[in-house]
């Protein structure tokens, strides 16, 4: 009677090829509850031996599989991050694999099982000599995520992130243009002094400028939507004119060096740019405008011989515009208007301030802006003194006399 291999010890056989095979099961995973094998071939057996022990050599570096050693933080986190970036869009793996290598740089060298909430405070705390609080949180909130599936993969029986208590951040105030000022600076836009940097001629150079700031501020979409603004976008919904944002543009890397997951659309422009899709699906939306703007969009579309699937703002050499060639622009507009100098992002601010101020609804707001929550949505909204001064003379009646009582102001 054949004697029978212990069960979970593995298989090795020669197939009718004569190639070796080294086979064996490694039990359910713990995350997923399915079943894993590991296997291994090669001409020889000592061949396919050999690679058969590699590979559990590997998975026992990463904590695939349980071995002698628990796997240090930085292995798990390179095979945590492989499977991550298929999940997520290019731009927040960059993001995410750069908190956790400053994190790694620190304490990547503790083993799993070793690690104590003592290691993650002493990480924040070099880290903190040097990122600003709301980044810091980030790379505490990276770490945490890789720790949770290190417990859920019972790699370690709790996650030490637990114990320990999140940075502190303190909710910064953004700096936002008054109700009037965005008028200033739009008119100072388009008449600052001449400057040729490309085939388009200066002054209408300067004229789209003032356009795509004047889309920032009125309708409040995000920097991406707005350079990717094509014709076939416009629409006219029950009469009203407005945008529908279905696509944005994102700086995600040259191809080849990028990998974009099968899942995401995404077609390359130019450089390490490319066209995708929205931010998130509540950021697919229908903005309107207002007639005045409509037309001058139509206006710059028609006058240079724009296709329904072209860019409407390029940059003077026919580029998609970028950030940093909008943040250049944007800094001489605000400086010629003698306006402070607000980070182009505020536009997105104001539009939801003026929104509140005119009482709109807040499921319209939320539509508008594309977020998933009001939460979010207030975080937009900064009501001045003079709204809420208004607000508070409707709502409280005149508590004194008659009497009328002149007062000096004293500086």
């Amino acid at each position: 009677m054949a004697k029978r291999r212990t069960q979970g010890s593995g298989s090795v056989f020669k197939d009718a090829n004569g190639v070796w095979h080294y086979r064996k099961d490694l039990g359910r995973d713990p995350a997923t509850g399915r079943r894993r094998t590991v296997g291994a071939k090669g001409r020889t057996k000592a061949d396919a031996r050999a690679r058969f022990n590699a590979k559990l050599a590997e998975l026992e570096r990463t904590g695939l599989l349980p071995g002698g050693k628990s796997p240090e933080l930085a292995d798990y986190t390179e095979r945590w991050l492989a499977d991550y970036r298929t999940r997520v869009k290019p731009t927040t793996y960059r993001t995410r694999e750069g908190r956790l290598k400053a994190c790694n740089e620190v304490i990547g060298h503790v083993r799993l099982k070793d690690l104590t909430p003592e290691h993650i405070r002493r990480c924040m705390r070099v880290l903190g000599e040097r990122l600003a609080p709301s980044t810091l949180k980030d790379h505490f909130v990276s770490l945490k995520m890789v720790l949770d599936q290190a417990e859920l993969e019972e790699l370690i029986p709790v996650d030490p992130c637990r114990r320990v208590k999140p940075p502190r951040v303190e909710r910064r105030v953004v700096d936002v243009l008054g109700p009037e000022q965005p008028r200033r600076m739009i008119e100072a836009a388009s008449s600052m002094p001449l400057a040729r940097r490309g085939a388009r001629p200066a002054e209408e150079d300067l004229e789209m400028w003032a356009l795509l700031f004047e889309v920032a501020f009125e309708t409040g979409m995000r920097e991406g939507e707005r350079y990717a603004i094509m014709p076939f976008e416009l629409e006219l919904r029950d009469g009203q004119p407005g945008i529908h944002v279905r696509q944005q543009i994102q700086r995600y890397g040259r191809p080849g060096e990028v990998e974009i997951p099968n899942w995401l659309e995404a077609t390359h422009l130019s450089g390490t740019l490319w066209l995708t899709t929205p931010k998130t699906p509540a950021a697919e939306r229908f903005v309107p405008v207002s007639g005045s703007l409509w037309e001058r969009l139509w206006k710059r579309i028609r006058d240079n011989g724009i296709g329904s699937r072209e860019l409407v703002f390029t940059s003077a050499r026919g580029n998609p515009v970028c950030s940093s060639t909008e943040r250049y622009q944007w800094c001489k507009a605000l400086k010629a208007a003698g306006l402070p100098q607000v980070k182009i992002h505020s536009a997105r601010h104001w539009m939801a301030t003026m929104a509140a101020r005119a009482n709109m609804p807040d499921d319209a707001r939320i539509a508008v802006m594309g977020h998933t929550s009001m939460q979010m949505t207030m975080r937009y909204t900064h009501r001045d003194a003079a709204s809420l001064g208004q607000l508070m003379a409707a709502a409280i009646p005149d508590l004194g006399g008659n009497e009328i009582v002149e007062a000096e102001v004293v500086d």
